[in-house]
């Protein structure tokens, strides 16, 4: 029995634009430390599982930058869907393709885009998590510890505790509003979701003919048939792994996970991260502050210089600036959007 990485790589990114474009989204960006998100998310767990046991799903379009990021993970296990159809499509994609190898594979599926501060915690729930579905089966998540009320968020509810560390799964709840994310929060039940499994490939191509039959038939004819690839992936219906199989199936079960974890959704997100300066000033990049205070800066190039301003996002590439409001970055899709509709692509 061994054990297998699946990457999620196929996200694109549209809330980081000018820095995520088309062609060179969130997941190939160094926005932490000294190397690409994808990278940092295989290294994570180089000790527990190696590059020739990694897989990675991503969109046609960015196969060559996963072998550039990733060049000692094989060129066969880089899966090039032609349009994006969810988690569950994705990670069953990978799971028939692993099962054809090793039916007894173990798998643990990351996104590729996620910031873990305290990687050893992680390596040893991930750890944890990978033994126990090989021991007990089932299916496993972590559950990160909410440090606040977040309404960007799934949580999930936990129940009693199965062996240490790791608790049943009650329900998943989806993104709440603010006033039950606070009592969720404080009733120290709820756990924030991450997007992070680990289970048996065979048990979720189980749940899957079981749950999703559309889904499982459809991903059998692309295994038999790799080569109908642009034709078999558009029909396959467009669901999420936690919405398709997680929510119900039985057996799950989820670790509780205070490993400094962030999805870096947004550049709001990725400033928390940021060190600062007295004034609470952050730069990547070249930056200069004058009188400024709570002035996150993002530079790939040009000097950025303030003076007199505050509370101030700024994010600066060779051919665009964007100059957002801290509270307003989940918004950055509607440039996106507004670009698209002015035929301005390039800028894309």
């Amino acid at each position: 029995m061994a054990r297998w990485l699946v990457i999620l790589a196929g996200g694109r990114g549209e809330r980081f634009w000018p820095l995520s474009r088309m062609m060179h989204p969130k997941q190939f960006l160094t926005l932490m430390g000294n190397h690409s998100m994808i990278r940092t998310t295989r290294d994570r767990v180089r000790s527990l599982i190696g590059p020739e046991n990694t897989w990675v799903v991503t969109g046609q379009d960015y196969v060559d930058k996963v072998k550039t990021n990733l060049p000692d993970v094989p060129s066969s296990h880089i899966l090039g869907e032609p349009v994006g159809r969810n988690t569950a499509p994705s990670i069953a994609w990978a799971a028939a393709s692993i099962y054809q190898e090793d039916p007894a594979a173990v798998i643990l599926i990351l996104p590729s885009d996620h910031l873990i501060k305290y990687q050893k915690r992680f390596q040893k729930l991930a750890d944890l998590a990978l033994r126990s579905a090989e021991a007990r089966g089932g299916f496993y998540t972590f559950g990160i510890i909410p440090t606040h009320a977040e309404t960007g968020y799934g949580y999930i509810e936990h129940g009693s505790e199965v062996e240490h560390g790791i608790l049943h799964v009650k329900r998943f709840v989806e993104k709440p509003p603010l006033e039950e994310a606070q009592g969720m929060v404080e009733s120290g039940r709820f756990l924030w979701n991450s997007g992070m499994f680990a289970f048996k490939a065979e048990e979720y191509l189980t749940a899957l003919r079981m749950l999703i039959p559309d889904l499982y038939e459809g991903i059998m004819a692309l295994i038999h048939h790799p080569d109908r690839v642009d034709t078999i992936f558009p029909e396959l219906p467009q669901v999420s792994v936690d919405h398709g199989i997680m929510e119900k199936v039985k057996n799950v079960y989820v670790l509780p996970a205070d490993i400094g974890w962030d999805d870096v959704g947004t550049f709001a997100a990725l400033a928390r991260h940021l060190p600062r300066n007295d004034e609470q000033n952050a730069a990547k990049g070249h930056a200069i502050f004058v009188d400024s205070q709570n002035v996150t800066a993002i530079s790939e190039g040009p000097v950025v210089s303030f003076i007199g301003v505050k509370d101030l996002f700024v994010v600066a590439t060779k051919d665009a600036v964007l100059i957002l409001s801290p509270d307003r970055s989940q918004d950055v899709r509607q440039v996106v959007q507004a670009l698209k509709e002015g035929q301005h692509e390039h800028l894309l």
